[in-house]
């Protein structure tokens, strides 16, 4: 094993544990494990969670998401938040082994009622409100019609309702709007007489700093994996980071003055020095942008990047280490001794991306583990 990820177990607790204490017992903690656990391992992280009591749920993308959760035997509630395909073996499937529904189409909500009676049973579903983020969601002025056809559905369980906000973490008047547009949409379930149990709007940040936004679940994406969301965050909540990226130099080689390092000769020696060549490139996730401007740490010492990073290799200039050989560790992301490079140390070299897009896109093929 050359290259592999780890996951700190109690570093994931530790910031879980923390937002129990923020929200209280009686709001919902909903870890968001979507897209591989942004990045940390999908399988990994459902498992950790499932064995605690401060988490209520867990909330994916998709359905097929939930229905690997439950073949690894995940056994706490699982929603999705964003779409299914119109597979009827799955989506009942689904149905039997307690997973919620999103719904923000009539058609979706007629077709899972169809897939319940089939089975024999209910669907839970939660609906989507389209509070001005513009994605998936129904408009406030469509609700009306929609919850009156949706009353003819007798499969049909509404669970909750739900929206999304598009800049709790730096616009609050843009915030207090998609609240105020959220709690007219709950007054529409009021008008019917629907009785909604779970309300649920906030992430990570607005759970943080709109605590008049937690309602009854909040959706704990970023946060829960130690990354924050903004700065305003930090000041208000201590977490830890629970990934860390390592991998091992493949070889050492000495290298002359005005030598060329990798594609185009981007970086040339300026004196004799020595290059290790590590086993990770831009198509595990280490972007080729940080070419020349990435550092990693080897044997507590900061090293940098030089040439361009290539598909599979990344080429570190050591030549101020005295025993970096075949075999050494790298930390790409995380701690080693008294230094330590983070995502956002990472997003900074690239400031038009974000820290979820930093771990995220580290290959779902290199082995998470658990430490």
């Amino acid at each position: 094993m050359l290259s592999w990820v780890e996951i700190n177990r109690s570093a994931l607790e530790h910031n879980l544990k923390n937002f129990r204490n923020l929200i209280g017992k009686a709001t919902l903690l909903i870890p968001v494990i979507k897209s591989n656990a942004y990045g940390h391992g999908i399988a990994e992280v459902a498992k950790i969670c499932d064995e605690l009591e401060d988490v209520d749920r867990l909330a994916v993308v998709n359905l097929d998401e939930a229905l690997l959760l439950r073949m690894l035997n995940i056994k706490k509630p699982i929603q999705i938040l964003s779409f299914f395909s119109f597979d009827i073996q799955k989506a009942g499937e689904a149905m039997k082994k307690n997973v919620i529904f999103p719904v923000y189409t009539l058609k979706q909500a007629i077709w899972l009622n169809t897939v319940a009676e089939r089975i024999g049973q209910r669907c839970k579903i939660h609906i989507k409100i389209d509070s001005g983020t513009t994605r998936i969601g129904f408009f406030v002025s469509e609700l009306e019609d929609f919850l009156k056809n949706i009353q003819k559905l007798k499969h049909i369980e509404i669970e909750g309702v739900w929206s999304h906000f598009s800049s709790s973490e730096t616009d609050y008047e843009i915030t207090r709007e998609q609240n105020r547009i959220f709690d007219s949409a709950i007054g529409v379930f009021k008008k019917i007489g629907i009785c909604v149990p779970i309300r649920h709007i906030s992430c990570s940040a607005a759970t943080i700093l709109h605590p008049v936004a937690r309602y009854d679940a909040v959706r704990i994406g970023l946060c829960s994996y130690g990354l924050y969301p903004d700065k305003k965050s930090r000041k208000k909540i201590n977490l830890k980071p629970v990934l860390s990226w390592k991998t091992t130099v493949i070889q050492v080689k000495n290298v002359k003055k005005g030598t060329g390092i990798s594609y185009g000769n981007t970086y040339k020696m300026p004196k004799n020095g020595k290059i290790a060549i590590i086993p990770v490139g831009y198509y595990d996730g280490y972007d080729r942008a940080w070419s020349n401007k990435a550092e990693v740490l080897i044997n507590g010492k900061r090293c940098p990047v030089r040439g361009r990073v290539c598909m599979n290799l990344t080429m570190i200039d050591v030549s101020k280490l005295k025993n970096c050989k075949e075999g050494s560790i790298v930390t790409l992301i995380g701690a080693d001794g008294k230094e330590e490079i983070t995502a956002d140390d990472l997003t900074a070299l690239t400031p038009e991306t974000i820290n979820y897009e930093i771990v995220t896109r580290i290959n779902p093929l290199i082995r998470r583990i658990v430490v």
